[in-house]
């Protein structure tokens, strides 16, 4: 099923619960896959975590939004990517959140193909 992805450890937080777990099973094949419905489940599980490579966030969470943990992450895990995922993209939520630095940013809905090609090319950049 994937071409490219494996032995990588990828944090998805998504608060669709069917997003979620539709991601979770798709890579957690050959990967390992934690998944979070919040912000702050995410960072409650901090350094146990271990090392993440990247993180897959949806923009629009309870709570903190996507912007605000990708920003608490990122001092926590310097050497993972960041993908944002949103179904509310417009030209000020891209422009903001690129300029904060995120590795892609991705508008749902998605095939999770281009997810894959995008984590590949992130995972093989730090290779």
């Amino acid at each position: 099923m994937l071409r490219r992805i494996k032995d990588q450890v990828l944090a998805f937080i998504e608060d669709n619960s069917q997003i979620k777990d539709s991601l979770t099973e798709y890579f957690g094949g050959q990967n390992k896959v934690v998944s979070f419905s919040s912000a702050e489940e995410a960072l409650a599980a901090g350094s146990a975590l271990g090392d993440v490579h990247v993180f897959i966030i949806d923009y629009k969470l309870p709570g903190m939004n996507g912007s605000e943990l990708f920003s608490r992450l990122r001092s926590q895990f310097p050497g993972a990517k960041y993908i944002l995922i949103t179904g509310e993209m417009n030209y000020e939520v891209a422009e903001t959140n690129r300029e904060l630095g995120w590795d892609a940013l991705i508008l749902k809905p998605f095939d999770f193909g281009i997810l894959e090609d995008n984590i590949s090319v992130l995972v093989s950049a730090t290779a």
